[in-house]
Formats: structure tokens, C-alpha cells, sequence
């Protein structure tokens, strides 16, 4: 029984997955023998590797950009012409190598994914690893981004009568230069002369409307009941003969009657705001939280964002979607002097798309309108 019992332990042993035969034996030569025999026998095989479906490229040392030697493939938004060759930027290439679209040689020898970051983005941190990593997320999702270019787009658009009219308007708050197509367009004499007149029509305070009043008496306003003087009267012809005397008489009847706003502080309603008003704890501001010119920050655009229906095409691109400033790990959120300073900077203003990037490789994106 005690044989029968042992021979039985024997064989679930080597039935198992975990061997249970004792080092330096013959059977465990044997089986090392064979197991050689079949890995030789793998490695031996003749084996083809298969490009299909990836494009080749190598390193150039000279240009310290990435050489494509050969293209599979789409690579209508990717690369550069420089020579009559295709280059890479550095995130295109580390994107197509994780997409298994591109295959890297270095002096003749594949590169794998961990030698080609090395490569193009360097040991140390630098921004080129926050760039990529928005590059790629954004790309993998559907976008198409291509490196910022400070370039006019109007010559390309033909400008309407509300693009010259907003021409005029920054040209005057912001001092920035009118576009030379604008200029060109024939709605700018037109809009540019319509303009001048409501300028003028503010400044002097007669509107086209004052000149068609009717003969109607407007002296007195209804509100809810309340008979309320308005302090305009008819003009006399003594008057209109000797305006100094009549500007005189109508700052007596002003000054003697009630206008309009000291009606409106007897109703409950504003005794009731102004009491709540007063309760109000107000904080002014200290000098110190106002930023100097020498604390607001030199940023700068880092990729032009298109969408990826509107018929991208690269070599005649439209104005973009949204332009991407890139933060790193810990820096604040432009101010609203630095944001400006970015918008103003741009030779076709589009909003601002902020990508903020944390420790975790975490993207977190936020849009500047400018109205």
C-alpha cells in the first residue's frame, strides 16, 4: 500500500505544471538538450520583415530633423519640405511611431520607441514633452495641428462691411494697423465715412432723429401714474435768435425742477437696494496684487488647431479653429494682460485655447473668447 501510495504522488507530480524532478538528474539534461535544440531551430528560420503599412525614415544629424526616405500612407498633414526632401517634426515622428505608421533608423539601425525619445525629446525635461503629449492627445481624437504660424490670413478672405468696420474700431482702441486688403475693399470708403459721421452725430450730441421731432408737446413722461417733467420745452423764436439767453432760461428750469433720477431714489425699491448696499463689507484692492509690466510673462503659441472637416489642406491652409499655449507642470494661468498681450500679437486674431498639463500627464483645456 505504502508503494502504490508513493507511486501515485509520483506521477500527479509530473502531471502538474510545477516540476517536481530533482536538479542534475539525466531526465532534466535531456530535457534542457531539447528545449536548445527547439530554440535553435526557431532562430534559424529565415525571417522577411514586412513594411507595409509604415514609412521609413532616418535620423539627419545635420538638420537635426527626421529624413522620410519613403512614405506609406496619408502624410497629407504631416512634415515639412526643406530641399526638395520630407522632414519630420519631432512629435510627428514620435506620434507615427506609436501609431506603428513609421519605422526610425539610426545610422542604419532600428530605432525602438524608447531610444527615439530619447532622441528627439531629450533625457532632461523640456517642453518638447508637454508639446508632444497635447500633440498626440489632441491628434489620436480627431484634430489636426500644425505648428503656430503668425501669418495674415486676409489676403486669402474678402473682406465684408462689418470686417472693415471692426478694422476701424482697433485701429482706433488698439492702434493696430489696418490690413492692406481691407483697405482695398470697397466697402472701407463707405463704412469708413458712415462711421466718421456717428462719431461725429456722438460727439456733438445731434442724432438725425432730433432733426424730424414732431410738434406734439413731449414735456411730460407718464410712469405708472406719475406725471414726471422731462425739462424740454418748445423753442421761442426769441430764443432761437439769442441761444445764450436760452441756454440761460433752461438752467433755471432744470435747476428749479425735479429730474427724472431724483424721482426714481423715492421708490421703495432703491431705499431697499440702498440699505443692502450699505451693508457691504468693500475690499479695495492693494497696489501689490497689481502686476507690473515686469512680472507678466513671455508666452508663447505653440500649435494652430484646425478641425478636421473643414477641409484642411496644408500647403493652403485656412485661418485656424483655436491657437494652443501650452503650460507645464505648476505654471499659473495667464493673466488677463498676458492673454491680452498673446491675442493682440496675432496678425488674424482667433480665440485662445489654454492646455494646461499636470503632474499625472493630465490635459486640461480652457478657450478665450475676445469679443
Amino acid at each position: 500500500m505504502e508503494k502504490m501510495s508513493t507511486a501515485k504522488v509520483d506521477k500527479q507530480s509530473q502531471s502538474g505544471l510545477k516540476r517536481t524532478v530533482p536538479e542534475g538528474t539525466v531526465e532534466e539534461a535531456l530535457e534542457l538538450n531539447k528545449l536548445y535544440d527547439d530554440l535553435r531551430k526557431q532562430l534559424s528560420l529565415p525571417r522577411i520583415d514586412r513594411l507595409g503599412g509604415r514609412a521609413l525614415a532616418t535620423w539627419d544629424p545635420d538638420e537635426k530633423a527626421v529624413h522620410v526616405l519613403r512614405k506609406d500612407g496619408k502624410f497629407g498633414n504631416f512634415g515639412y519640405s526643406h530641399g526638395g526632401r520630407l522632414y519630420l517634426e519631432y512629435y510627428e515622428a514620435l506620434y507615427l511611431l506609436e501609431m506603428n505608421r513609421l519605422q526610425l533608423e539610426y545610422h542604419s539601425m532600428i530605432m525602438s520607441i524608447e531610444q527615439a525619445y530619447l532622441l528627439l525629446l531629450g533625457e532632461t525635461a523640456t517642453p518638447k514633452c508637454n508639446e508632444y503629449l497635447v500633440y498626440a492627445h489632441l491628434t489620436r481624437i480627431g484634430y489636426i495641428l500644425v505648428r503656430h504660424q503668425n501669418i495674415p490670413y486676409y489676403d486669402k478672405i474678402e473682406p465684408t462691411e462689418e470686417d472693415c468696420a471692426w478694422a476701424l474700431a482697433l485701429n482706433v482702441i488698439n492702434n493696430r494697423a489696418i490690413p492692406e486688403n481691407v483697405k482695398k475693399s470697397p466697402h472701407f470708403v463707405k463704412v469708413k465715412k458712415e462711421m466718421k459721421q456717428i462719431k461725429e452725430c456722438i460727439t456733438k450730441q445731434q442724432l438725425q432723429e432730433q432733426k424730424q421731432l414732431s410738434e406734439a408737446d413731449s414735456s411730460t413722461i407718464n410712469f405708472n401714474g406719475k406725471v414726471i417733467s422731462t425739462g424740454k420745452r418748445k423753442i421761442t423764436i426769441d430764443e432761437s435768435e439769442n441761444p445764450t439767453e436760452a441756454k440761460r432760461r433752461c438752467l433755471e428750469v432744470a435747476s428749479s425742477q425735479k429730474s427724472f433720477l431724483d424721482c426714481l431714489k423715492d421708490e421703495p425699491e432703491y431705499k431697499q437696494f440702498q440699505a443692502t448696499f450699505a451693508k457691504f463689507d468693500i475690499v479695495q484692492m492693494g497696489d501689490t496684487a497689481i502686476n507690473t509690466e515686469d512680472e507678466v510673462r513671455s508666452l508663447h503659441i505653440a500649435f494652430d488647431l484646425y478641425l478636421h472637416n473643414n477641409g484642411f489642406k496644408k500647403r493652403s491652409p485656412k485661418p485656424p479653429t483655436f491657437r494652443l499655449l501650452i503650460l507645464g507642470v505648476h505654471e499659473p494661468l495667464p493673466t488677463h494682460a498676458e492673454i491680452t498681450n498673446i491675442y493682440n500679437l496675432q496678425k488674424y486674431p482667433v480665440p485662445i485655447l489654454v492646455v494646461s498639463v499636470g503632474e499625472s500627464k493630465q490635459i486640461q483645456a480652457f478657450v478665450y473668447y475676445f469679443s
